[in-house]
């Protein structure tokens, strides 16, 4: 038997446990509804404050760097998109600081399960569903106003964009939390990049200074997450910085962005169980 064989049971092994443990965690929250519906609230406050925002700003400029209202809302709804399919199945990155704190990030260590999946079933994280519904609903309204032909590859092209999004995020956020269990201190680096991919990841990257346009583009890829695949898909290609083949590069990225993040975590988490 090959070890690819042999390896293939493990994994089907490890996705059901996975499976199992997110379905209990979804019973156990569900079981108080209050907290259930605050959790689903504060995913859909959060969201419409940067959709609010956004359209403060289209009070004033009816149009963004030859961009319309639905075309920006395109970039906002494939990140978002991205966003709350990362925060459903893998948002509890972002509580590794929290478990470092009481404690019970030891336990994961001495487990026969890989700790990155403990980490991602270790809560239901059901504010990602007030992040999907937000999504959704600005989605809906950005194909009302759009003229696009959404043809098979179109919508094939839009599927892939809103999976690469996903990935993006996950990889970056995986580089901070092996830099949380490296550095102490390095937990703000969750809600700066948060905060940024929020602030500045909704809007076409040309409107923004040439120092940010290459800092979102080859340091913190988030344009990758929203910008470029809605270059392409409405007709700005032509448009976009350095060169048009970035809007289809979105995939590769997330590629790169997932690898090298996996061997941050791992290289941290072998200096943790050293020193930790």
């Amino acid at each position: 038997m090959t070890t690819a064989t042999a390896t293939a049971p493990r994994r089907v092994g490890r996705l059901r446990l996975a499976a199992v443990i997110m379905r209990a965690g979804l019973r156990s929250q569900l079981a108080n509804r209050a907290d259930f519906a605050m959790a689903v609230a504060n995913g859909v406050t959060y969201q419409i404050t940067v959709l609010l925002f956004a359209a403060v700003i289209f009070s004033r400029f009816p149009s963004l760097a030859g961009w319309d209202l639905g075309e920006i809302l395109l970039i906002s709804s494939i990140r978002m998109l991205g966003h709350g399919l990362y925060m459903l199945f893998f948002g509890n990155l972002g509580l590794i600081p929290h478990l470092l704190r009481e404690g019970r990030f030891e336990a994961f260590r001495t487990r026969p399960a890989p700790v990155l999946l403990q980490v991602f079933t270790y809560e239901a994280p059901v504010n990602a569903l007030g992040d999907l519904v937000v999504a959704g609903a600005s989605f809906g309204v950005c194909l009302s106003l759009l003229d696009v032909t959404w043809s098979p590859a179109a919508l094939g092209f839009l599927i892939v964009a809103v999976a690469a999004a996903t990935v993006i995020e996950l990889g970056l956020n995986l580089h901070i939390a092996g830099l949380v269990l490296r550095f102490r201190g390095s937990e703000s680096l969750f809600f700066w990049l948060d905060n940024t991919a929020g602030n500045f990841g909704n809007y076409p990257l040309s409107v923004f200074p040439v120092a940010l346009q290459g800092a979102f583009t080859f340091g913190v890829p988030i344009a990758f997450a929203g910008y470029y695949p809605a270059a392409w898909l409405t007709g700005h290609a032509d448009t976009v910085p350095v060169s048009s083949v970035l809007v289809h590069l979105s995939p590769l990225v997330a590629a790169v962005v997932l690898v090298s993040g996996l061997a941050t975590w791992r290289r941290c988490l072998a200096w943790y169980a050293r020193n930790g």
